[in-house]
């Protein structure tokens, strides 16, 4: 077969409730992600042909060679195609361009991309929360995590100099924790949903873990497992279940390891590169974004994101995001299922930045559906902004 260039969209995709799935296993949550993509597509798990990142999880080999474990032992069939992404929570989301290439190229007609946690795991993905927070602590630089430094701790650091440098204030951050708890109470699958709608004044009076983040602006440590299955176009077209979604541009930015060696802690190179690269190769400009999905493991994650991406100057985004700028309705809506901040922050977890964003495209948001949805921006990061990546979702 000679090699060739085919259309890629988006065909199915699923999640299961966010929350404590710790009486649950981690392979039966995978697999039910897995089975509810492919329904949702009009297919079956013997149609896929390949997987982005990590299988139904098990000891020794398997977990290092997940297609493989996933071959004739699971599916009764070799797989095709497997990759994966490091873009730390970002991984599964920023799998999607792995996954569009599989198939554009015709190295598999069916690709899953899968996060799936539950049981219980140890490290950060933990039903303990003592053990995963200790876990995400060592997230942290290593050579500053000994010091005492944790993930919540990085990002303060860096909301303390963004407010030192250009103004901005907690009531701003706020406005990021009301809009996406909006979204998230219009979700019936969301973590934090049914707690009911917060205001600026909930925010900026809870409890305070490392200044200026507040506990309303730091996202939940939870369980869950979403999927998104890419196949071709025609088939998307043909099996006609769903508008096919598909990505129209793409880029990556990768920066530093240690916080203390950014050249800044209040503006970052690595996701301004990956938007404009993302924006590039789409043709299309910040102007035609309907919908945003900004990885938000914290408040101050989002402003950061708007302004790499351009939506708004450096230093700008405390001003751009009052007044309801990011609710449904708003001038952008971002993360209108709730983020991580009240979606979920489960695992791999922009998988559901990316599925709400698909859903808004496709036009099935329901009560959160943004009017007239075409074109909408992703973007995910790692770490404390050391690396990222960003989007353009479209209807193809």
């Amino acid at each position: 077969m000679p090699w060739r260039r085919r259309e890629a969209a988006v065909a199915g995709v699923y999640q299961t409730p966010q929350g404590d799935l710790s009486d649950r296993t981690q392979p039966e949550v995978w697999f039910e992600c897995a089975k509810g993509a492919c329904t949702d597509a009009g297919l079956t798990l013997a149609d896929v042909e390949g997987i982005i990142g990590d299988g139904p999880q098990g000891a020794g080999i398997r977990s290092r060679l997940p297609g493989a474990a996933l071959g004739h032992d699971l599916l009764g069939k070799p797989l095709r195609y497997q990759a994966s992404s490091s873009v730390g929570a970002a991984a599964s989301a920023s799998g999607l361009n792995l996954a569009v290439h599989a198939v554009e190229t015709g190295l598999a007609d069916a690709v899953l991309v899968v996060n799936a946690v539950a049981g219980r795991p140890e490290g950060s993905t933990s039903a303990d929360r003592d053990q995963a927070v200790a876990a995400m602590a060592k997230l942290s630089g290593p050579y500053e995590y000994v010091y005492g430094t944790t993930r919540v701790s990085d990002y303060a650091t860096l909301a303390m100099r963004h407010m030192h440098e250009f103004g901005t204030t907690s009531e701003q951050l706020a406005e990021v924790a009301v809009a996406q708890r909006h979204g998230a109470t219009l979700h019936p699958l969301s973590f934090h949903g049914h707690r009911g709608e917060i205001t600026v004044d909930d925010v900026v009076k809870s409890r305070m873990v490392a200044d200026p983040l507040h506990l309303l602006d730091c996202c939940a440590i939870n369980q869950g497992g979403g999927a998104v299955l890419v196949t071709t176009a025609d088939t998307v077209r043909a099996q006609g279940r769903h508008a096919p979604v598909g990505l129209l541009g793409y880029g990556e930015g990768h920066s530093h390891i240690d916080p203390s060696s950014a050249p800044s802690l209040a503006s970052f190179d690595a996701p301004a590169m990956a938007a404009d690269r993302a924006f590039e190769l789409a043709g299309v400009s910040r102007d035609d974004i309907d919908v945003a999905g900004i990885g938000d493991h914290f408040t101050i994650n989002v402003l950061f994101g708007l302004e790499a991406a351009g939506f708004c100057k450096t230093g700008e985004s405390g001003q751009f995001v009052t007044g309801g700028a990011l609710a449904i309705g708003g001038r952008l809506p971002t993360n209108t299922a709730g983020g991580f901040l009240s979606f979920s922050h489960a695992g791999a977890c922009g998988i559901f930045t990316m599925i709400e964003l698909i859903e808004q495209l496709r036009g099935t948001a329901g009560a959160r559906q943004v009017s007239g949805a075409r074109h909408g921006y992703l973007n995910g990061v790692g770490g404390a902004m050391q690396n990222s990546f960003s989007a353009i979702l479209g209807q193809v």
